[in-house]
């Protein structure tokens, strides 16, 4: 479980990193984003049924991951300067919810763990 949640704070900083970058790689950072969502989905999601205390913060990581596929996608789209400037806070501001997400979940999940 802590690997799976290292592994995405390190999928997540690779791909803040790209999407805060001055002229951000479309190609990289849907990659990027479709590795780190995978993990999520394989690794995280499947968690909500081991530790049901976790189910509402993995519910939002779902939701959070869902919009930011459209923030990629509109990032990806964006013709100008200040567009494109636009959906790279907003992709930032998604991308920071998620970090806190992991560790809400760690929270959730870590006094569950160390009681097993």
């Amino acid at each position: 479980m802590k690997n799976a949640l290292t592994t995405l704070r390190s999928h997540l900083q690779t791909l803040e990193a790209l999407a805060r970058s001055a002229h951000p790689d479309g190609a990289r950072l849907q990659t990027q984003f479709l590795l780190t969502q995978q993990h999520c989905q394989n690794q995280l999601l499947p968690l909500g049924d081991l530790y049901p205390d976790a189910q509402p913060v993995l519910t939002e990581i779902n939701r959070t991951f869902r919009l930011l596929a459209i923030d990629v996608a509109f990032l990806q789209a964006a013709r100008q300067s200040l567009t494109a400037q636009q959906r790279q806070r907003q992709l930032g501001d998604k991308l920071d919810q998620l970090l806190g997400f992991c560790a809400a979940l760690e929270q959730t999940i870590d006094p569950i763990v160390a009681e097993e």
